[in-house]
Formats: C-alpha cells, structure tokens, sequence
C-alpha cells in the first residue's frame, strides 16, 4: 500500500475550514451529537474526512433500519385497518340478521343505514379516456437511449459528478 502523500498544512487547513462550514450547512451543528466527534480532529484533513465517512456510514445504517421500522409498522397498520373492517363487518350482519337499527352502548352509539352505491371497474381497459387520469412522468432509461442517438427536445446529459466509493475492512 502507498503511503498517502502530504497535503501542505494550509491547504489541508482550508479544506478543513470548508468541511466544517459545509457540515454545519447540512445541518450537522453544536446541537447534533456527530458533530464534536467530526471535529475532534486537530489538524489531519484526511483522518477528519475518515470520521465524516464514518458518521456517513452510521447514520445509514440508522436510516436502514429506520426504514425496516417504517415497512413493519405499514405492515402492522394494514393489518389493523382490517381487523377493524372485519370487526364492523361482524356489527353489521348481526345488526341486519336481528332487524336492529340502532346499537348503544355507554361509552358508543351506532346506528345501521343504507349506504351510497360505490363505483367498480370491472374492465379498466373499456373505460372511454375522459373518465381516466392520466399521469405524465419522464423515463430516465428512455431518455438516455434517445440521447445516444443524438439530442433531445427537452432533456440533455448532465456533467459527471465524482462518485465516491468507500470500502470497509
């Protein structure tokens, strides 16, 4: 492995001026507790750049796992609207096989009317377009492949943005 080479202590002390202006512009302030451990370096740029990685890489696992808490509890909630939808099912049926109109009880009262008809589709594709809606998106892969070709009215490729790569040992 190459030993890094040496930045000269005023660039490396203006980058690291950059990159904390730049973590308290993204919000990583006094009041986030990543931010004393990402400026606890003294003056090495590239060891303060490994613990902003480092932060990076931790706050997405936290994101990760956040998100499979998210994927459960929308899970748990469609769960729990139908249980409540069999639940009233069960009010309703009985209400109707006992002839009652009304329910009450001390804390709730429910009463048992005839509803509004609700639409069906029973065949989307025979639907005339004015009933219809219709949304417009752009697809990226459709506009990349015309754009090989040559130009597109609208959409054009973008300058390169550097891509970084971080392995873990």
């Amino acid at each position: 492995m190459n030993a890094p080479t040496r930045v000269p202590l005023h660039v490396e002390m203006a980058t690291a001026s950059r990159v904390a202006a730049q973590l308290i512009a993204a919000g990583i302030d006094e009041t986030d507790p990543d931010f004393a451990e990402l400026m606890a370096s003294e003056t090495d740029i590239q060891d303060r750049l490994v613990r902003v990685l480092r932060a990076a890489r931790y706050t997405e696992a936290q994101s990760d796992a956040l998100a499979e808490i998210i994927k459960d509890n929308r899970e748990r909630k469609a769960r729990l609207d139908k249980k409540v939808e069999d639940l009233r099912s069960v009010v309703i049926q009985a209400m109707g096989e006992l002839g009652l109109k009304k329910l009450a009880g001390p804390d709730l009262g429910a009463s048992l009317s005839v509803g509004k008809p609700k639409v069906q589709v029973i065949d989307p594709a025979a639907l005339p377009d004015d009933v219809c809606v219709f949304k417009r998106e752009p697809s990226k892969t459709a506009i990349a492949a015309a754009l090989a070709e040559g130009p597109v009215s609208g959409a054009e490729w973008s300058n390169p943005a550097p891509v970084l790569t971080v392995r873990t040992r």
